[in-house]
């Protein structure tokens, strides 16, 4: 199962430009062969956006924002892991990565448990814990950007069956507690060596990306990295022995887009 990370600038929005931006990326990813496409953190509004006067809503089933990305996941066949900022009807806001499948349903959802209580992120509560959802065969479970520093978090659902977890983060190599690389490889040893695919964005928008990496973690190791330029990266999932097979990232440039 070939996999791809929608690895591009996301962090100062617009929303919809973003949303554009995504359905682009959808569109690449689907005509390589990908079967599961990954956005970073937030990238439906853009991280900064309470810190920007450019207009968003946050997304929920009844005011449309999915609809775009349900029509294309259906048409594409795919399915979509949208980091987003979203509130249902009389329900907390919360930062989180949202689950679209190939048939264009909202299926499932993670809520960023370790909310960093910075302006950028303080408009959200925090989640209430981990859940390991079946996603075409694949055990899986949810992460958001910080959930991945702590190791128990990888331990609990290594310990609840899962055999792959997606992270999706706004997270530069930075002064935050250390390299993050660390923090994904003890996320996935702790879980018990299976596979972390972790999505991440670049630009220098409110926050200096152009090296974060997206990478993919395995045996508690990085076995894949790739920073720099907007791009589609691919890796290849083995459904049978639940490890990625890749080596590297398959790197293809954003094309197209103006």
């Amino acid at each position: 199962m070939k996999i791809a990370f929608l690895h591009f600038d996301f962090c100062g929005g617009p929303q919809s430009a973003n949303t554009e931006k995504i359905l682009h990326g959808m569109k690449i990813a689907a005509a390589a062969g990908a079967e599961w496409i990954l956005t970073p953190e937030m990238a439906l509004q853009g991280y900064f956006m309470v810190k920007s006067e450019k207009k968003y809503v946050l997304a929920s089933i009844t005011n449309g924002s999915y609809e775009p990305f349900k029509e294309a996941a259906a048409d594409l066949g795919v399915r979509l892991f949208l980091g987003c900022g979203e509130q249902e009807d009389n329900t907390a806001p919360h930062n989180s990565c949202v689950v679209i499948d190939q048939k264009g349903k909202v299926i499932a959802k993670h809520n960023k448990v370790k909310i960093v209580k910075w302006i950028t992120e303080n408009w959200a509560e925090p989640g209430n814990g981990f859940k390991v959802h079946c996603f075409d065969e694949v055990q899986t479970g949810l992460l958001v950007c910080a959930d991945t520093w702590f190791a128990e978090h990888g331990e609990f659902l290594g310990n609840l069956g899962a055999e792959l977890m997606v992270s999706i983060a706004a997270w530069p190599d930075s002064n935050h507690g250390g390299p993050p690389q660390e923090a994904w490889k003890r996320c996935s040893k702790a879980a018990g060596g299976i596979p972390l695919l972790l999505s991440n964005q670049t630009g220098n928008n409110g926050m200096d990306c152009r090296k974060a990496e997206s990478a993919v973690a395995q045996d508690g190791e990085i076995v894949c990295t790739y920073s720099g330029d907007e791009a589609v990266l691919f890796v290849d999932f083995d459904k049978q022995s639940k490890r990625v097979s890749s080596k590297n990232f398959e790197i293809m440039g954003l094309v197209g887009w103006l």
